[in-house]
């Protein structure tokens, strides 16, 4: 078994972190959350969350909010609301949760230094509370969300590949993993054949189908305007060289489902995400979903990240990791070179994955990269 370590929670998934979270459940809490979180070691989230939300984004957002305090990587939650009845509705949802969690309503407070200062009271009480022990979980304890960004030929060719041939490993070991970015898959349906069963690759092709035709209802045709111009610098010439490059991160093992965005999978194995292509939007939903570590192929870098989830970047582009290489962990780039294979560098990455899923940092988190945006179907009220 892999020395791979993690916090097994109640429900049986797998930790690899064990944040205290402070969450704030929307925009008009977020410097609440900043100001007790400060000077601690607390982990922040305080995105974009809003009010006058329709047509289930509202419902969308509520579901993203409580999965975020139940995802395996986080100990214990401070969840910060404005008022009493939004605190009380959280409060009912996360019964149960099997962490630690307070939920304090900022318009109960008599002030902003009082607001603070009962904040950071909780917050303390929360970073003493009782939590998960590390134990050995190997591969199969992970579930890897795969991503890549600033893509160009060395992704298909080295970081993508390599991850490809990781993920491959994990999977056989009884771990899991989502590939999203739906978009991503136009030009390289073929690479489903063989891939999944009947049923999944159906609904997955329906998935991919939709985003085109969503696409085309803006007035462009999806196949050309992609590879984008970042991607033409890079060395990309045709979509289906970007997509099959894509494709290569999800290794060559049976797609196991096909979910919506933020779904969590029901059991082990290879799992496609219906989301948008946007890095951290396609992240959200994965970390939504459960994914308890992400790896990023990069061809040019790319500055985003998950701040609940440890990111490691693959990276096959020499002249990238000259530039960039404070903010990248694996260097692909020796299989062009010559210097490496496929399966050396998957072994690098197996030992880089493993060291950051037992603590130690990875470049993402050395610089606290990384947000969470939830993609919205219509605009707020």
């Amino acid at each position: 078994m892999s020395a791979l370590t993690g916090f097994v929670r109640p429900c049986g998934r797998v930790g690899l972190r064990d944040h205290v979270l402070v969450l704030s459940t929307v925009a008009l809490t977020n410097r609440w959350a900043e100001l007790i979180a400060e000077g601690s070691d607390a982990r922040v989230i305080a995105g974009e969350a809003l009010r006058g939300l329709r047509g289930g984004d509202a419902a969308a957002q509520d579901a993203l909010m409580t999965a975020l305090v139940r995802h395996p990587n986080v100990g214990a939650a401070l969840v910060l609301t404005m008022d009493k009845v939004a605190a009380s509705a959280l409060s009912e949802a996360l019964e149960g949760c099997g962490r630690p969690v307070a939920v304090l309503a900022l318009l109960e407070r008599s002030g902003m230094a009082h607001a603070v200062e009962a904040g950071r009271t909780a917050l303390s009480d929360l970073m003493a509370s009782e939590r998960a022990q590390r134990e050995p979980v190997g591969l199969a304890g992970l579930t890897l969300a795969l991503e890549c960004g600033g893509s160009d030929p060395t992704s298909a060719l080295a970081s993508n590949a390599a991850i490809g041939r990781f993920v491959d490993r994990v999977v056989d070991a009884g771990g899991s993993a989502i590939i999203s970015e739906t978009v991503e898959f136009i030009g390289a349906e073929s690479a489903l054949e063989g891939r999944a069963d009947p049923s999944v690759r159906a609904d997955i092709l329906a998935k991919i189908a939709a985003r085109e035709r969503w696409h085309a209802e803006d007035g462009e045709d999806y196949r050309g305007v992609n590879p984008t111009a970042e991607n033409i610098e890079g060395g990309l010439t045709t979509l289906v060289e970007k997509s099959m490059g894509a494709v290569a991160k999800s290794g060559t093992r049976p797609f196991a489902g096909a979910l919506a965005f933020g779904e969590a999978p029901r059991h082990s194995g290879l799992h496609f995400m219906d989301t948008p292509f946007f890095t951290p939007l396609s992240l959200t939903g994965m970390i939504e979903g459960g994914a308890n570590m992400v790896l990023f192929g990069l061809g040019q870098f790319n500055s985003s990240g998950s701040p609940l989830a440890p990111t490691l970047k693959v990276c096959g582009n020499a002249q990238t990791m000259a530039r960039w290489s404070d903010g990248i962990d694996v260097d692909a780039s020796p299989v062009l070179s010559g210097g490496a294979t496929l399966d050396d560098i998957a072994a690098r990455i197996e030992a880089a994955v493993t060291s950051v899923a037992n603590g130690a940092s990875s470049a993402a988190e050395r610089w606290d990269e990384g947000q969470i945006i939830m993609p919205r179907n219509h605009a707020p009220l």
